[in-house]
């Protein structure tokens, strides 16, 4: 006979569901003591005072704390494996970052799994149940997301590094540049160069990415009062066709500008083959700036004036910086901000009238 949902196979109710596992957030709030405390004391890798000490141990097993106490002496072992979760693996910015990844990794006798989660939460959930399993040491993200459910666990129960991508309301290292400063710098060269009416190609507009980039953006149009028009602002998505698509609609408005930042090298290039197939010469009557200097980038035509970060140097941080959370999960670790420059090519000149 069929079952009625929530019906067991014996017809009794469902079990109920799991309670959610206890954080040491919740350890360090019933034992009144601060996160950094909870650590020293189950670790046992730092001196803690008798009476503290069992104010935590004692809270921590009425929570049941134990299975996510993430200390490699708690744990009683290292799986050695790293998990690194991106949005699309087919993305060239991601290629010279996972080579900084993989080459500190092998510095520190570890492994990488890389997982390509898209912007789907379930497929990233399953590489964070690694962790959870202890199967894994530590996990990087540069998806822009949590792989897990929020409030399930929190971000400093086990080791988590964000690169590129801050996330909102995560309390991890994160290992990026200054997008805000890149932007401006990039859209006040435009500005000294001569250009008054500069367009911008965002890219998702949920991504936190496209958020701190227009917004550098638009800081520069208001310190060099450049012209504003209803179109300047052009909705994307980080990829060739998105910078065509968008470029186009540039070009049928009125005023056409005379130069566009774009929000990465992908969405540049395609502005660039837009523009020369409706009959635009680059850079004499538009130049493009793009974003991360990627290898296509150099090699277009004309090559690609843009912001270059340093791809390699932000993977050797991220997993050195996770290495040292799983090493000694109790000494609080900070954010890294790397040096960015604007890389003047060929894709940009002083306006020509027009």
């Amino acid at each position: 006979m069929l079952k009625r949902a929530g019906e067991m196979p014996d017809g009794g109710a469902a079990r109920p569901r799991r309670p959610r596992k206890a954080t040491m957030k919740d350890v360090a709030d019933l034992a009144g003591v601060s996160l950094a405390t909870v650590s020293r004391a189950l670790s046992a890798t730092a001196e803690v005072s008798p009476r503290l000490s069992r104010r935590v141990q004692a809270a921590a097993r009425r929570l049941d704390y134990a299975v996510n106490i993430n200390a490699r002496g708690l744990r009683g072992k290292s799986s050695g494996l790293v998990v690194v979760l991106l949005p699309d693996i087919a993305n060239p910015f991601f290629s010279v970052l996972l080579q900084g990844i993989e080459e500190q990794a092998r510095s520190h006798d570890m492994a990488v799994l890389i997982g390509d989660t898209g912007v789907d939460h379930a497929i990233a959930e399953t590489y964070w149940r690694l962790m959870d399993g202890q199967r894994a040491d530590g996990i990087i993200l540069l998806n822009g997301f949590l792989p897990f459910p929020p409030g399930k666990w929190g971000a400093g129960d086990y080791p988590m590094v964000v690169v590129s991508e801050r996330i909102a309301g995560v309390d991890a290292p994160i290992v990026g540049i200054d997008n805000v400063a890149a932007a401006f710098d990039a859209v006040s060269y435009l500005a000294r160069l001569g250009h008054r009416r500069v367009a911008h190609i965002c890219g998702p507009a949920d991504n936190v990415l496209t958020i701190e980039r227009r917004a550098g953006y638009q800081k520069a149009v208001e310190a060099h009062d450049l012209e504003r028009w209803p179109e300047a602002i052009q909705p994307g998505e980080f990829s060739i066709r998105a910078g065509r698509v968008a470029t186009a609609r540039l070009l049928a408005a009125s005023p056409q500008p005379t130069a566009v930042f774009a929000a990465n090298d992908e969405i540049a290039i395609g502005a660039i083959l837009e523009a020369k197939a409706q009959g635009l010469r680059v850079p004499e009557d538009l130049s493009v700036v793009g974003f991360d200097d990627i290898e296509m980038g150099q090699i277009c035509d004309p090559p690609l004036t843009t912001i270059y970060q340093p791809r390699r140097e932000m993977g050797r941080k991220a997993l050195e910086t996770l290495a040292r959370l799983v090493e000694a999960p109790e000494k609080p670790v900070g954010d890294t901000l790397l040096d960015y420059k604007l890389v003047v090519r060929d894709s940009t000149s002083p306006p020509t009238d027009r």
